[in-house]
């Protein structure tokens, strides 16, 4: 589709197993991907376009007829691709340390929104760092909570995948359910979990008020992007 090394692709897309598919394709071509929610506001969504050169985007059939795209705009479906042509003559660019892996843009409270650029020496050394400290291995499993455009998401996915282990990932209408968070960890025998605080506040609150347990399975929780309350640990 055009995409060339260290261009940027946009993943636009509910959460669910196509934007890690959206994304290691982008790595596979030896670009870079700019990750926007569906529900951004039209303007907002434009701009950001416009100001990062993107001319391909991966998004899913449900999220693209709610969308107007710019006239630039090549859309790619990930959820409805024809793959009977497996295309077996493409050659593969791995991307380089120094090549620019992702691209976060900040909320703009303070003016435009600016575009975040970390290269994948950067994500490998985090991802490795966690991945031995913890000594997280193919059977760890980790509940992916955090959207794509939050930072976060992207051990959820490579780190993950670096070792061999799984993602869990919950149903788009049930994100902010901690009910439902709850009983994936119980089924899917979820051992790592990694979020924002206020994410495991709302899931051992939910804990207290219902007098639920969390399955001896979850070994250890990572928590960063905000403060910690004093009181969070203990419960």
């Amino acid at each position: 589709k055009g995409l060339r090394p260290r261009t940027l692709a946009a993943v636009v897309m509910e959460k669910g197993w196509e934007q890690v598919v959206a994304c290691l394709a982008i790595f596979m071509s030896g670009g870079a991907y700019l990750p926007l929610a569906p529900d951004t506001p039209e303007e907002r969504l434009h701009w950001i376009l416009r100001d990062s050169e993107v001319a391909v985007v991966f998004t899913q059939s449900s999220v693209a007829t709610r969308i107007h795209w710019p006239d630039n705009i090549q859309t790619i479906f990930v959820d409805a691709l024809d793959i009977t042509d497996k295309h077996a003559g493409m050659e593969e660019l791995p991307p380089q340390p120094a090549d620019l892996a992702y691209v976060i843009y900040t909320s703009g409270s303070t003016g435009r929104p600016k575009g975040v650029m970390i290269d994948h020496r950067g994500a490998a050394n985090t991802i490795l760092d966690i991945n031995t400290r913890f000594n997280v291995g193919a059977t760890d499993r980790i509940l992916a909570l955090s959207a794509l455009q939050f930072d976060l998401s992207v051990y959820d996915i490579f780190g993950m995948l670096a070792c061999g282990g799984a993602l869990v990932m919950p149903d788009p209408q049930s994100l902010k359910e901690p009910g439902h968070w709850l009983r994936l960890i119980h089924e899917h025998h979820v051992t790592l979990w990694n979020s924002v605080p206020a994410l495991m506040h709302m899931l051992t609150t939910h804990m207290t008020d219902t007098s639920e347990t969390l399955p001896a399975a979850l070994r250890f929780a990572l928590l960063s992007g905000d403060w910690i309350p004093i009181d969070l640990p203990e419960n």
